[in-house]
């Protein structure tokens, strides 16, 4: 009789193709492998401690954690290498390549790291002038660390405006995004991590940017309302200028999809810094429609561009530009129109008009669909000035919201969890802990939504309390210098 295939199936049939091919140890299996990565949570970070004399270093691994209970930033020295019994552990393909023979291309695992703590990996080159890096085009599912001296020749490498290409765009992408998401693990400190990010402003390639647009996304919103926030706004307005006058405003339908990518990405950062020509840009496109006879009809903005649009014309704008892009929303029956426009509408400067908007999300016949009530409080707290209102209009008409959207659990899981993800003061965290202690009977659905806010409201606290003046005494430094 026919039975189900399981996972073990799969796994025994593909061990008897990697034997014939010589492609793994006859010892080893790919259940053995497997079941590291798919029975167990999370996935590792492999830390790279060279030992420069010998040309060899120890591979270490433990599960990555982007909220530790306890920072562990260290210098990563050699002495500190001391092997250790983490758990869970995993098998790790190891794939490298070296400064002196650079292989970007060669994806095939040159060795493996067994589900074992740590490693000792030798034939890297010796000496203190030549980098490594693991994990060729990010084809392992894992996070790289590397000591000291290894990041700075990396920096070195990516700082040199006419070889950082000699490194692989995916990899510069790895860079980017493992020192960041490390830095804000605790994991390295956010000094090395802001080094890596220097060489952007000479930087035309879409992954790497991407990459570094997520990392420093975080530290952005940490920021904004602090008042130092300056110094941040400076430096990444340097970073992204090059890179804006190259990809340009004007979209072009025979962009390849990555351009097109690319351009939505630097233009929504350029005009909310408050790049010039990305705003005057914006706001002469919105005014142009604006004025159009049937602007139901006509909109002359690209689809491509209409949310960096839309955001930047209202944000600059007052309630003219707000009323206006209210009725194209009521008016038009195309679902990603809707959408774009409800994002948008959360961007203005008004606090009036965003703590009426929020009212509407919770209004019968508003013209706010119930489905649609998450949308706007995730952009309206995507508005730095919004932030505070939604988390005040989630705590304060609790009662209102839960009545309004009843059992609708992925509309109101969806509102805790935009209106708290940029709570970062103990004042608001010990608000929101009262919040949840005070509706404890009734938040019913919503309580493991609430919990989760906790949970990012505090490693949001405690990241402040550990990076806040680094990051501010490097910005300052940096743009010193720029200026």
């Amino acid at each position: 009789a026919f039975q189900s295939s399981t996972q073990n199936d799969l796994w025994s049939a593909l061990t008897v193709q990697a034997h014939e091919s010589k492609l793994l140890n006859e010892s080893i299996t790919v259940k053995d492998i497997m079941d590291t990565w798919t029975l167990q949570t999370g996935f590792p970070v492999l830390t790279v401690i060279r030992d420069y004399e010998t040309g060899s270093a120890i591979l270490s691994q433990e599960r990555f954690l982007l909220c530790a209970s306890e920072p562990k930033t260290t210098s990563l020295s050699k002495a500190e290498a001391k092997p250790t019994t983490p758990d869970p552990l995993w098998w790790i393909p190891i794939t490298y390549t070296t400064m002196e023979q650079p292989d970007f291309e060669t994806t095939k695992p040159s060795s493996w790291l067994g589900a074992e703590p740590s490693v000792n990996l030798t034939g890297l080159p010796a000496g203190d002038q030549h980098w490594v890096i693991f994990n060729i085009k990010e084809t392992g599912f894992y996070r790289v660390n590397y000591d000291e001296m290894n990041w700075r020749l990396l920096i070195g490498q990516l700082q040199d405006r006419d070889r950082f290409q000699q490194i692989g765009v995916i990899n510069r992408a790895q860079l980017l995004d493992d020192a960041l998401n490390l830095a804000r693990a605790g994991l390295l400190n956010y000094s090395t991590a802001l080094d890596v990010t220097k060489y952007l402003s000479t930087e035309l390639e879409y992954l790497p940017w991407k990459a570094a647009f997520t990392g420093l996304g975080y530290i952005n919103n940490m920021l904004i309302k602090t008042g130092n926030y300056d110094k941040l706004k400076t430096y990444l307005l340097v970073l992204v200028d090059n890179l804006y006058r190259h990809t340009g405003f004007t979209d072009n339908p025979s962009d390849p999809q990555l351009t097109v990518y690319k351009r939505v990405n630097v233009l929504s950062w350029a005009c909310l810094l408050g790049f010039d020509d990305c705003v005057r840009n914006s706001v002469t496109q919105f005014q142009n429609w604006m004025s159009t006879p049937n602007p139901d009809r006509n909109n002359p903005i690209s689809a491509n561009l209409k949310s960096v649009v839309y955001c930047s014309a209202i944000r600059v704008g007052g309630q003219d530009e707000w009323d206006f892009a209210w009725q194209r929303y009521r008016n038009t029956n195309v679902g990603s129109e809707k959408d774009i426009l409800l994002g948008a509408l959360g961007c203005t400067r008004e606090t009036w008009i965003l703590s009426r908007y929020l009212e509407w999300s919770v209004l019968e016949n508003s013209g706010i669909r119930k489905q649609d009530s998450a949308r706007v409080f995730s952009s309206v707290s995507s508005n730095p000035i919004g932030q505070p209102l939604a988390y005040n209009f989630l705590r304060n008409k609790w009662d209102k919201i839960k009545e309004y959207l009843g059992s609708s659990l992925f509309a109101i899981n969806n509102i805790v969890r935009s209106s708290t993800r940029h709570v970062n003061e103990q004042f608001e965290l010990d608000d929101l802990m009262k919040f949840s202690s005070v509706h404890h009977h009734e938040l019913g659905t919503a309580t493991r939504a609430v919990e989760q806010a906790i949970e990012q409201a505090r490693a949001n606290v405690k990241w402040m309390e550990r990076n806040y003046w680094p990051i501010v005494n490097w910005l300052g430094n940096v743009t010193a210098v720029v200026s």
